[in-house]
């Protein structure tokens, strides 16, 4: 998998090199359909590798309603400032083509602090059965009980 892309709200995606300095060129921003005012709230804001400026410019293309995914082998994570229900149907035709049944998806909510995790297969389960919201309420806001099920960390790890 490579390793990053944005991913509008729609539905439809780009692969990146790296998020803040891609999004920060304007035919990229055009690309994604930004609204103007966005592009040119970008365009005042410094990029720089792991500073404030680089938070500012991923948070400001979130609140426009991208949602920034990183590979990471065999897991995936989404972070993004939409309702979480509508961040992972955003992303299904995203995951669809990409992932098989054993990929690890993490769900970062960056505005409530809310994360969630499961397996593709299994959120595919619920979105074809439309129980999506019960998982979502299963797992409530704890990211414990999320990270439990994964496994690649243990119960005992989750909790720390």
């Amino acid at each position: 998998m490579r390793e990053g892309c944005w991913i509008r709200n729609t539905g439809d995606w780009h692969w990146i090199t790296e998020h803040a300095s891609w999004i920060l060129k304007p035919e990229n921003a055009r690309l994604l359909r930004l609204p103007e005012e966005v592009q040119s709230e970008l365009s005042t804001i410094s990029w720089d590798f792991n500073g404030p400026g680089r938070e500012a410019i991923l948070r400001l293309a979130m609140s426009a309603g991208l949602i920034r995914m990183r590979g990471h082998g065999s897991s995936v994570t989404f972070e993004f400032t939409l309702p979480m229900s509508a961040a992972i149907q955003s992303v299904r035709p995203f995951m669809d083509q990409n992932f098989g049944p054993l990929t690890w998806c993490q769900f970062n909510d960056l505005d409530t602090g809310q994360s969630f995790g499961s397996f593709y297969k299994d959120l595919c389960k619920a979105m074809d059965n439309e129980t999506l919201s019960d998982l979502l309420a299963k797992a409530g806001d704890s990211a414990v009980e999320c990270l439990a099920t994964d496994p690649r960390t243990s119960p005992k790890e989750a909790e720390e």
